[in-house]
Protein backbone atom coordinates (compact mmCIF):
# COMPACT_ATOMS: atom_id res chain seq x y z
CA UNK A 1 0.00 0.00 0.00
CA UNK A 2 3.13 2.20 0.86
CA UNK A 3 4.81 1.88 -2.31
CA UNK A 4 1.04 2.53 -4.23
CA UNK A 5 1.13 5.80 -2.50
CA UNK A 6 4.47 6.83 -3.15
CA UNK A 7 4.20 6.19 -6.44
CA UNK A 8 1.04 8.45 -6.65
CA UNK A 9 2.75 11.25 -4.88
CA UNK A 10 5.87 10.96 -7.37
CA UNK A 11 3.25 11.22 -10.44
CA UNK A 12 1.43 14.09 -8.84
CA UNK A 13 4.62 16.00 -7.95
CA UNK A 14 6.17 15.46 -11.54
CA UNK A 15 3.04 16.48 -12.93
CA UNK A 16 2.83 19.38 -11.05
CA UNK A 17 6.61 20.34 -11.62
CA UNK A 18 6.11 20.27 -15.38
CA UNK A 19 3.50 22.51 -15.36
CA UNK A 20 0.76 20.29 -16.85
CA UNK A 21 -2.72 22.20 -17.04
CA UNK A 22 -6.02 20.22 -18.15
CA UNK A 23 -6.38 20.40 -21.53
CA UNK A 24 -9.73 22.49 -21.22
CA UNK A 25 -8.35 24.95 -18.98
CA UNK A 26 -7.69 28.27 -21.42
CA UNK A 27 -6.18 31.02 -19.64
CA UNK A 28 -7.97 34.56 -20.89
CA UNK A 29 -5.70 37.89 -20.29
CA UNK A 30 -6.46 39.98 -17.32
CA UNK A 31 -7.81 42.91 -19.93
CA UNK A 32 -10.25 40.50 -20.69
CA UNK A 33 -11.43 39.56 -17.08
CA UNK A 34 -14.25 41.84 -17.46
CA UNK A 35 -16.19 42.49 -20.39
CA UNK A 36 -19.00 42.42 -22.74
CA UNK A 37 -20.70 39.93 -24.87
CA UNK A 38 -23.01 40.49 -27.93
CA UNK A 39 -24.77 38.03 -29.84
CA UNK A 40 -27.06 37.97 -32.96
CA UNK A 41 -28.07 35.05 -31.49
CA UNK A 42 -27.55 35.23 -27.42
CA UNK A 43 -29.30 31.94 -26.63
CA UNK A 44 -27.45 29.26 -29.14
CA UNK A 45 -25.20 26.82 -28.87
CA UNK A 46 -22.21 28.74 -29.53
CA UNK A 47 -22.99 31.67 -26.95
CA UNK A 48 -23.73 29.36 -24.57
CA UNK A 49 -20.23 27.45 -25.04
CA UNK A 50 -18.71 30.67 -24.97
CA UNK A 51 -20.32 31.93 -22.00
CA UNK A 52 -19.89 28.76 -20.26
CA UNK A 53 -16.19 28.78 -21.34
CA UNK A 54 -15.72 32.76 -20.06
CA UNK A 55 -17.32 31.88 -16.67
CA UNK A 56 -15.45 28.64 -16.06
CA UNK A 57 -11.96 31.23 -16.43
CA UNK A 58 -13.69 33.83 -13.60
CA UNK A 59 -14.54 36.76 -16.19
CA UNK A 60 -17.31 38.85 -15.48
CA UNK A 61 -19.95 39.37 -18.38
CA UNK A 62 -21.62 42.24 -18.72
CA UNK A 63 -24.67 43.00 -21.01
CA UNK A 64 -24.50 47.04 -22.07
CA UNK A 65 -21.66 47.59 -24.68
CA UNK A 66 -20.87 50.60 -23.41
CA UNK A 67 -19.91 50.41 -19.79
CA UNK A 68 -16.95 51.47 -18.70
CA UNK A 69 -15.28 50.73 -22.35
CA UNK A 70 -15.22 47.53 -21.53
CA UNK A 71 -13.67 45.00 -24.43
CA UNK A 72 -16.38 43.68 -26.19
CA UNK A 73 -16.98 40.05 -27.92
CA UNK A 74 -19.23 39.87 -30.30
CA UNK A 75 -19.93 37.49 -32.24
CA UNK A 76 -21.39 38.66 -36.24
CA UNK A 77 -22.22 35.35 -37.46
CA UNK A 78 -21.65 31.45 -37.61
CA UNK A 79 -22.85 29.31 -40.55
CA UNK A 80 -22.47 24.84 -40.84
CA UNK A 81 -22.02 23.95 -43.96
CA UNK A 82 -22.23 20.30 -45.28
CA UNK A 83 -21.06 18.62 -48.38
CA UNK A 84 -20.73 15.45 -49.61
CA UNK A 85 -16.82 13.79 -49.90
CA UNK A 86 -17.90 10.55 -50.78
CA UNK A 87 -20.98 8.11 -52.29
CA UNK A 88 -22.51 4.96 -52.43
CA UNK A 89 -22.52 2.73 -55.67
CA UNK A 90 -26.18 3.86 -55.84
CA UNK A 91 -24.95 7.28 -56.14
CA UNK A 92 -26.33 8.45 -52.20
CA UNK A 93 -24.20 10.50 -49.98
CA UNK A 94 -21.78 8.64 -48.06
CA UNK A 95 -19.63 10.53 -46.18
CA UNK A 96 -20.39 14.36 -45.96
CA UNK A 97 -18.02 16.75 -43.99
CA UNK A 98 -19.15 19.64 -41.53
CA UNK A 99 -17.74 22.74 -41.70
CA UNK A 100 -18.72 25.25 -38.97
CA UNK A 101 -17.16 28.94 -39.80
CA UNK A 102 -17.33 31.69 -37.14
CA UNK A 103 -16.71 35.24 -37.80
CA UNK A 104 -16.68 37.04 -33.82
CA UNK A 105 -14.48 40.72 -33.27
CA UNK A 106 -13.30 42.04 -30.67
CA UNK A 107 -13.85 45.63 -29.59
CA UNK A 108 -11.32 47.70 -27.19
CA UNK A 109 -12.04 51.19 -26.40
CA UNK A 110 -14.77 51.54 -28.96
CA UNK A 111 -12.45 52.03 -31.69
CA UNK A 112 -9.80 49.26 -32.38
CA UNK A 113 -11.67 46.17 -33.48
CA UNK A 114 -9.69 42.96 -34.27
CA UNK A 115 -11.66 40.05 -36.47
CA UNK A 116 -11.33 35.84 -35.09
CA UNK A 117 -12.40 34.07 -37.77
CA UNK A 118 -12.34 30.27 -36.73
CA UNK A 119 -13.16 26.65 -38.51
CA UNK A 120 -13.66 23.93 -37.58
CA UNK A 121 -14.33 20.75 -39.85
CA UNK A 122 -15.52 17.55 -39.16
CA UNK A 123 -16.50 14.19 -41.11
CA UNK A 124 -19.77 12.21 -41.06
CA UNK A 125 -20.60 9.10 -42.44
CA UNK A 126 -24.00 8.63 -42.97
CA UNK A 127 -25.32 5.37 -42.83
CA UNK A 128 -29.52 5.26 -44.61
CA UNK A 129 -30.31 2.23 -42.87
CA UNK A 130 -29.39 3.38 -38.98
CA UNK A 131 -31.80 6.76 -39.60
CA UNK A 132 -32.59 7.41 -36.57
CA UNK A 133 -28.63 7.02 -34.75
CA UNK A 134 -27.39 8.90 -37.53
CA UNK A 135 -29.00 12.22 -36.69
CA UNK A 136 -28.16 11.84 -33.04
CA UNK A 137 -24.47 11.58 -34.54
CA UNK A 138 -24.47 14.17 -36.31
CA UNK A 139 -25.97 16.44 -33.18
CA UNK A 140 -23.32 15.42 -31.04
CA UNK A 141 -20.75 15.99 -33.70
CA UNK A 142 -22.26 19.62 -34.22
CA UNK A 143 -22.32 20.08 -30.14
CA UNK A 144 -18.48 19.01 -30.80
CA UNK A 145 -17.51 21.44 -33.21
CA UNK A 146 -19.39 24.43 -31.28
CA UNK A 147 -17.54 24.03 -28.22
CA UNK A 148 -14.07 23.56 -30.32
CA UNK A 149 -15.04 26.64 -32.07
CA UNK A 150 -15.67 28.67 -28.79
CA UNK A 151 -12.46 27.23 -27.45
CA UNK A 152 -10.72 28.21 -30.25
CA UNK A 153 -12.26 31.87 -30.21
CA UNK A 154 -11.18 32.30 -26.04
CA UNK A 155 -7.93 30.99 -26.90
CA UNK A 156 -7.66 33.36 -29.36
CA UNK A 157 -8.04 36.57 -27.00
CA UNK A 158 -4.70 35.74 -26.32
CA UNK A 159 -3.09 37.41 -29.61
CA UNK A 160 -5.84 40.03 -29.50
CA UNK A 161 -4.05 41.19 -25.64
CA UNK A 162 -0.70 40.85 -27.43
CA UNK A 163 -1.17 43.09 -30.44
CA UNK A 164 -2.44 45.85 -28.00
Amino acid sequence: MKKYLASFMLLTISLTGCGFHLQHDTEVPARFKKMSYMSYDPYGRLSRDIKELLRDNHVTLTNNESSQNLPVLKVIRDSLDRSTISIYKDGKAAEYQLVLTVETQVIIEKEKIYPINVRVFRTFFDNPSAALAKTTEQDLIEDEMYMEAAKQIIRKLKSVNSVN
